[in-house]
């Protein structure tokens, strides 16, 4: 049995599990959903998988992609007064046709990997009671839980209004498994890996009591199944840290991440985000963003990630975009990621989803260290 926490930091978990075997693991880089768990149930880096984020160019539609939904995002990037004028998205000269908000990615936006699901069906029946991302459609949700037994699709708007209360969000977590657990038949071995939404909750209020008792819950829930003779882990894809809004820092991010020099609206998702600048003027966005960011991220071409030990190391024949020198990443790394990219080193980092408490995507340890517990 897998309890997949979502937003669970290692600090938070070790304080509410204390009858757990709890070993600290890393995340990926970025520090984000869409990557991690798609390395979790994968076993493959963001190299193989090519989930390099939450948004990133689809490079079969030219286009910014939101990859845990499927969609494509609004071609103009959008400002305070509305949408701009449509812009060349393209490596060309010429305006191209805008892209409509909300229609369906191609399915090469990621690579689909063999799953752990799919290794355990030989030998035992796999499970997944996915809740939040069991209702969702996208090619990415259908690579993750590839090779399990999903159930019927959950209703969204039950599922929102338990991620608006970690501790009832816990309990309906515990009746799915329990609902497993009674149709379960003895003549072959049950794999089951269950969704626990903490995520929400946390971006809004952070790890406050109602998330605390919501952990400690989640332990009562495994010491029971523990006890009826299940091995139980629990494990997450990410922490959360503070965030400060800053609307000059907001604003800063909005002068560089324009049409005028780019051509596509910035990918990445919360604390770590890239820009797509048009050909010729990497160079001129990886100085303006460096000096708009001046202590509070980290701004470096995508180049030079595998360099830090991120985006995995160079791999053969690696190109990247036409014409934009990602000598250094696997090519079709290059070909969804941004040239110019922002990791946060403060929390007043500008993000792209405003009145968050909370957010991840980044480096710190709070971000990066998550736990795995074991109760048998």
């Amino acid at each position: 049995m897998v309890l997949a926490v979502d937003g669970l930091s290692w600090r938070a978990a070790r304080a509410g599990w204390r009858d757990a075997a709890l070993e600290c693991l890393t995340s990926t880089f970025p520090s984000t959903s869409a990557t991690a768990w798609m390395t979790a149930v994968t076993g493959a880096p963001l190299t193989e998988h090519l989930v390099v984020g939450a948004a990133y160019r689809s490079p079969d539609d030219d286009a910014l992609a939101d990859v845990i939904f499927g969609t494509l995002l609004a071609d103009p990037h959008d400002g305070p007064d509305g949408p701009r004028a449509p812009h060349d998205h393209g490596t060309g000269d010429g305006p191209r046709t805008p892209v409509a908000a909300g229609s369906s990615v191609s399915p090469g936006v990621l690579a689909a990997m063999p799953t752990v699901f799919q290794a355990a069906a030989p030998r035992a029946r796999p499970v997944a009671r996915a809740r939040e991302i069991g209702a969702i459609g996208s090619p990415w949700a259908s690579a993750l839980l590839a090779g399990a037994s999903r159930g019927p699709r959950p209703d969204p708007r039950t599922l929102a209004a338990e991620a608006a209360d970690p501790e009832r969000m816990v309990a309906a977590v515990a009746r799915d498994v329990e609902d497993v657990l009674a149709a379960h038949r003895e003549d072959r071995p049950l794999l089951l890996w269950t969704y626990v939404n903490l995520d929400d909750h946390v971006h809004r209020h952070g790890y406050d009591d109602r998330a605390a008792r919501a952990v400690e819950a989640l332990e009562r829930h495994a010491l029971s199944w523990a006890r009826r003779g299940w091995t139980v882990l629990a494990h997450s894809d990410h922490g959360q840290v503070p965030c400060e809004p800053d609307a000059g820092l907001e604003l800063a991010w909005a002068r560089v991440d324009t049409p005028e020099l780019c051509r596509l609206p910035a990918g990445g998702a919360g604390r770590t985000r890239w820009l797509y600048p048009r050909e010729g003027r990497a160079a001129e966005a990886l100085e303006r963003l460096g000096e708009a960011m001046d202590g509070h991220a980290l701004v470096v071409p995508a180049a030079d990630l595998p360099g830090l030990g991120l985006a995995g190391p160079p791999g053969p024949g690696s190109t990247g975009l036409p014409g934009a020198g990602l000598t250094g990443l696997p090519a079709a790394v290059g070909e969804r990621l941004g040239e110019v990219v922002a990791i946060a080193t403060s929390p007043r980092f500008p993000l792209p989803v405003p009145g968050m408490a909370f957010e991840h995507g980044a480096l710190t340890p709070d971000e990066m260290l998550v736990p795995l517990a074991t109760w048998r």
